[in-house]
């Protein structure tokens, strides 16, 4: 059986303690997963509220969730690991390309194993948040995607981080154009393959009201194009979610001909065969 890894796993829903993580540890080793990233948002942590500072919705959203000490988080996967847990220590951080500065010194001031880069917010739009879910409404779905994958692509360039999650979160609650995106989605491939980043195939789709894969088989068309690697990652928030659906995954991206998938440490990647 092949031994998997799962690097987008939050913590969130429970205590920093060693026993949550064997929890996930446990679930996870159920479904082959041998090593287990954790990546909490960033937005929870008190340290890092001037990353996404702003008069409007967002700033609110964010100021009411950033609670926890990012110090304990690290205290904690960094004990675990000297007793031998497999686990790696990353961070999913929103990119606001305000702040861009601020958020590339933040990340670089930790000892992260990786970083996961995700595009949440257009502006004061939290479009995959239920709380903004009625903006919808009012949104030319077109525009919208645009204007997401243009934030996206600059997440990317920037050189924050190693692995570009969930690439079209957009979908999730379903809205979709029926215009040909291909070259957007040409471009995304294009800057992942000169900024050297990992793209996410995320089972998490498959339990929104989507219900699909992120990303679609027209994103994986170019993502093979231009041979940028994979990881494939549950974004579990409770440990029962661990791994969940990778069969699925793992036979979707090997219809497109991938046959290797990353993993990291200390910001560095490096591959195992699927």
């Amino acid at each position: 059986m092949m031994e998997l890894r799962d690097y987008h796993v939050h913590l969130e829903q429970g205590p920093y303690t060693v026993e949550w993580v064997k929890k996930f540890l446990e679930e996870g080793k159920k479904r082959s997963v041998e090593e287990i990233g954790f990546s909490e948002h960033c937005y929870r942590f008190y340290q890092a509220k001037h990353l996404w500072r702003s008069d409007g919705p967002r700033g609110r959203w964010h100021e009411e969730r950033a609670t926890k000490d990012i110090e304990e988080y690290i205290k904690l996967v960094e004990d675990a690991k000297k007793q031998g847990f497999p686990i790696k220590l990353g961070i999913e951080v929103d990119y606001i390309p305000e702040w861009e500065d601020e958020i590339k010194y933040f990340v670089s001031f930790y000892p992260f194993d990786y970083v996961i880069g995700a595009v949440h917010w257009l502006g004061d739009f939290g479009f995959d948040n239920p709380d903004f879910m009625s903006e919808w409404e009012s949104r030319d779905i077109y525009k919208t995607y645009i204007e997401y994958f243009e934030v996206l692509t600059n997440a990317i360039f920037s050189g924050i981080f190693d692995i570009i999650a969930h690439i079209d979160v957009i979908k999730v609650f379903g809205h979709k154009t029926e215009k040909d995106l291909s070259p957007i989605y040409q471009k995304v491939a294009k800057a992942m393959q000169k900024s050297k980043v990992c793209a996410e195939v995320s089972t998490a789709g498959l339990r929104k009201p989507v219900g699909e894969i992120y990303p679609s088989p027209d994103i994986m068309i170019q993502l093979k194009n231009y041979e940028i690697p994979l990881i494939i990652n549950s974004d579990a928030h409770r440990p029962e979610d661990v791994g969940r659906d990778f069969d699925k995954a793992l036979e979707y991206v090997r219809s497109f001909g991938f046959k290797n998938l990353c993993y990291f440490e200390k910001r560095k990647s490096f591959f195992y065969k699927i």
